[in-house]
C-alpha cells in the first residue's frame, strides 16, 4: 500500500469503529502491510495508578495485537465522556485542527496510519470545526462505519452525502451489529446493504455480524472479526 494512512469514521457513537479499526490493523498485518492504529481525539479516557489517562480504544486495539503507546498515538485524551470539543473545554483546551493533524502526520512512515474518529462525521472539535474538517486536512481515503439495524439506511447516506460533498475520498462502507443481530424480518439486513449501495454508489466491504459475549481478551472473537473482513481486497484503498 502506498497511502499514509486511512481514516475510519462513523455514522454515530458506539457504533463499532473501534473494533473495524483494529480488526482492519488485524487484516493488513496478516497481509504483511505495517500498520499503526491513531487515535487523534479521545474523550471517556480512564485514570491509570500512575495518575495519566489511559486510552479505552487503544486497550481494543492492543488486545488485537496492534502496536499501541497512548503518549504517541492519541495525542489529545481528555477524561469525559462526551464530545471531544466539549471535553476539550473542560480540560482548559482548545483543539485546532491543523494541529492535530500536524500530530498525525508526524506519524506517517511508521506504516500506514488507521485513524479512528471520535463519534460521526460532523462531531465539533471545536466552535468553528468538525471531524469531517480533520478528515479534509489530512486527505487520507475514508471508511464509515454503520450499524446494520434499522435507520442505519438515512444515517449512512447522510453521512455519506457529507463526506462527497466535502471532495472526501470513501473507500467504502463496513456494517456492524454491536447493538445484536442485524435485522432479519422482511430481509432488512440485505436490503440495507443493498439500498445503501444503490443510494450512494458507495460499496459496502463488508459486514460484521453480532457476536454473542463480546470479549476484547478471547481471541474467539477477533477470530469472528478477521472471517468477516477476510473478503476485503486491501488493494481497494
Amino acid at each position: 500500500m502506498n497511502i499514509p494512512g486511512i481514516f475510519i469514521t462513523g455514522t454515530g457513537t458506539d457504533i463499532g469503529k473501534t473494533v473495524v479499526t483494529a480488526g482492519l490493523a488485524r487484516l493488513f498485518n496478516k497481509a504483511g502491510v505495517k500498520v499503526l492504529p491513531v487515535k487523534p481525539a479521545q474523550s471517556g479516557g480512564v485514570r491509570q495508578p500512575n495518575g495519566k489517562l489511559g486510552s479505552p480504544d487503544g486497550d481494543v486495539y492492543k488486545s488485537a495485537g496492534a502496536e499501541w503507546n497512548v503518549e504517541i498515538q492519541c495525542p489529545y485524551i481528555f477524561e469525559p465522556a462526551c464530545s471531544p470539543h466539549l471535553a476539550a473545554k473542560l480540560a482548559g483546551v482548545e483543539l485546532d485542527v491543523s494541529s492535530i493533524a500536524g500530530k498525525v502526520r508526524s506519524l506517517e512512515g511508521s506504516g500506514t496510519l488507521l485513524v479512528e474518529g471520535a463519534g460521526g462525521v460532523l462531531v465539533p472539535l471545536n466552535g468553528k470545526s468538525t471531524m469531517l474538517d480533520l478528515m479534509k486536512e489530512l486527505s487520507y481515503p475514508v471508511v464509515l462505519v454503520a450499524g446494520n439495524k434499522l435507520g442505519t439506511i438515512n444515517d449512512s447516506l447522510l453521512s455519506l452525502m457529507a463526506l462527497k460533498q466535502a471532495g472526501v475520498k470513501v473507500c467504502g462502507v463496513i456494517m456492524t451489529a454491536c447493538e445484536g443481530p442485524a435485522p432479519s424480518e422482511f430481509g432488512m439486513a440485505e436490503d440495507n446493504i443493498r439500498s445503501i449501495e444503490n443510494f450512494s454508489g458507495v460499496k459496502v466491504l463488508s459486514s460484521i455480524p453480532y457476536i454473542s459475549d463480546w470479549n476484547v481478551d478471547e481471541l474467539r472473537c477477533w477470530e469472528e472479526v478477521d472471517r468477516a473482513l477476510s473478503g476485503i481486497n486491501i488493494s481497494s484503498f
